[in-house]
């Protein structure tokens, strides 16, 4: 017999599908069934009671760290799924070429959640930093060639644009390499977006449509997206132009209120909404996940539509998964989050100590990863 699972009652939000209001959601063995008012449910399925509470695509999560037991930073992905309406982790260059063999066997292979991943250009990933610091860790070829053994989990490269990444070899050349091997793969470069050098201006030059900077709400005066008067780059302006993608990334040291409020006063929001979720972040007070970062730009007056498109579809677009995730059309993956709205005022903290008293906030009922609840711990 097919598993059949019915979500009934709540209010379905689905950008890619233009759905925003009351009806019910059918999956059937894994794979999203129908959408709509009224829906048949066939005897034996599990159903699920969404009363008060908006149903979602499953979010993803496009920057998180989940390495655990190998990089320092990472986290086990499946607690923090299942508590926070997350089907999908993309782990943000724990791995490079060298040491994806055991993030795909150790992580990837035993998760209940879909774990996908950006391959850092440095071979050894994150296992020790500076990871770009020494040129024979920089292998664009073998770079590549991991790329192509794994397209079904590596979605892009990572590149971390910084002096922590890149020790004495402090130029933008790690950034070059990066693009060089999503050019080649037809990928997006994600560049995380760090303290010179290199400048951010050399950085994001070599970016094409479609790569994504992350990091991109931070607070330092050298490398936030707005001028000291508060304008938007003339640089940034051109790279979103262009195409280039801009993620939240909020981290223990990536989202400052000041510069977020700056940027929304101009109507420049994210693109793509995600966490950089790590052993630091995920603890008070910044205590990161995805319903939080989502509500920060609620808060800031993203139109709810927008906040949860920013972490579905367009999130799975930038990855090249749009036809398979990030939306409840029928023949997607059943992935599914259940949110419910909590208007009790609560102070968020940004990554730099900053406190705003929030008066609704998002908060995780269930995640659903093709068609299974994921149990929490």
């Amino acid at each position: 017999m097919p598993s059949t699972l019915a979500i009934r009652g709540g209010t379905v939000i689905d950008p890619a599908s233009g759905l925003h209001g009351p009806t019910d959601v059918l999956i059937v063995d894994g794979k999203v069934a129908a959408v709509g008012e009224g829906i048949v449910v066939p005897a034996g399925a599990t159903v699920i009671d969404a009363s008060g509470c908006l149903v979602t695509p499953g979010l993803i999560d496009l920057h998180a760290h989940v390495y655990a037991s190998v990089t320092p930073l990472s986290i086990d992905p499946d607690p923090l799924a299942a508590r926070s309406g997350t089907s999908t982790q993309v782990d943000a260059g724990s791995a490079g070429a060298a040491t994806f063999d055991g993030f795909r066997r150790f992580i990837v292979e035993p998760s209940r959640s879909r774990v996908l991943a950006f391959l850092n250009i440095s071979i050894i990933g994150l296992a020790a930093m500076p990871e770009c610091g020494y040129a024979r860790f920089v292998d664009a070829n073998e770079t590549l060639r991991v790329v192509e053994a794994n397209r079904d989990v590596i979605v892009g490269v990572k590149v971390r644009a910084s002096r922590n990444a890149l020790g004495e070899d402090n130029t933008a050349e790690p950034v070059r390499h990066a693009v060089a091997v999503g050019r080649a793969a037809g990928l997006p470069v994600m560049m995380h977006l760090g303290d010179p050098p290199p400048t951010f201006e050399d950085g994001l030059a070599q970016l094409r449509g479609g790569d994504i900077v992350t990091h991109a709400w931070k607070g330092q005066p050298i490398t936030r997206l707005v001028e000291r008067d508060g304008r938007v780059k003339a640089e940034v302006r051109a790279a979103r132009d262009r195409g280039v993608l801009f993620d939240i990334g909020h981290g223990s040291g990536s989202f400052n209120w000041g510069v977020a409020r700056q940027l929304a006063d101009h109507g420049f929001w994210p693109d793509t909404i995600s966490t950089d979720v790590h052993t630091s972040s995920i603890k008070a007070p910044v205590s990161i996940d995805m319903p939080a970062t989502m509500t920060r730009l609620w808060h800031l007056g993203m139109p709810l539509g927008d906040v949860v498109a920013a972490a579905t579809s367009r999130a799975a677009t930038a990855i090249g998964w749009g036809d398979r995730i990030g939306s409840l059309a029928p023949g997607h993956c059943g992935d599914v989050a259940i949110l419910r709205i909590d208007e009790t005022p609560i102070v968020l903290t940004d990554s730099y100590g900053a406190a705003e008293t929030v008066t609704r906030r998002l908060v995780a009922v269930s995640t659903i990863v093709g068609g299974r609840v994921l149990a929490r711990a």
